[in-house]
């Protein structure tokens, strides 16, 4: 029962930052006031007593594609863009079990490592490349949480640095408690990618052999 009810409440989530509700209510409310309208202006106009109810069915019956819509599209400060259905919910395989999931990228520029806590499972990967945090699957950290927004926060190395950068997410991405659009990383931070979300300790490491501390 716990089990259908958390995926019931995350299914309650996307639809609300999906805005599917605004959408509804929006979509309810110009039809309702087109409909009262066009009752009053069709018969002045000399129309045919069946045009008011079916003008009114057909804009009422719009109501599931104006739904459907809204949730395939998402809107961004970049404009309108697609948003994939959401997938099963299924425990990723690095997540079972009590160790911890640790996944390495070697390369000539350091490295960034990221460690973060998930179910009570400490979860760690390190970079030598950009990477990319979000929801969506070609994402090389992928959280499946509604407030993280598909392709949410980017790092890249650039000018002999690394940078983290939020690529328009919903919720921003925020660097020792300090909202950033770009930043470059310190020897070592905690990144949130919303303001309750579990914080991720980046350590951007020039020696291989270091280790850190997982999160607390």
């Amino acid at each position: 029962m716990s089990k259908w009810w958390s995926k019931f409440g995350s299914l309650l989530a996307e639809t609300k930052r999906r805005n599917v509700f605004k959408v509804a209510g929006a979509y309810a409310m110009a039809a309702w006031g087109i409909s009262v309208g066009v009752a009053e202006l069709l018969p002045a106009l000399g129309a045919p007593s069946w045009a008011v109810p079916a003008f009114v069915s057909a804009a009422f019956l719009g109501l599931p594609v104006a739904l459907v819509l809204a949730w395939v599209y998402e809107i961004t400060p970049k404009g309108l863009v697609r948003d994939p259905a959401r997938e099963q919910l299924t425990a990723d395989s690095g997540r079972s079990g009590n160790a911890s999931s640790t996944t390495v990228f070697f390369g000539s520029r350091g490295v960034v490592h990221v460690a973060w806590q998930e179910a009570g499972i400490v979860h760690e990967k390190s970079f030598a490349s950009d990477f990319r945090l979000g929801r969506d699957t070609a994402c090389e950290i992928r959280f499946d949480d509604p407030m993280v927004s598909r392709r949410h926060t980017s790092v890249n190395y650039t000018d002999g640095a690394w940078w983290i950068s939020d690529l328009g997410s919903r919720n921003g991405t925020s660097v020792d408690g300090e909202l950033v659009a770009r930043a470059r990383l310190p020897a070592r931070c905690s990144v949130r990618l919303y303001e309750a979300g579990p914080p991720l300790i980046f350590e951007v490491r020039t020696n291989r052999n270091q280790t850190g501390a997982p999160p607390a």
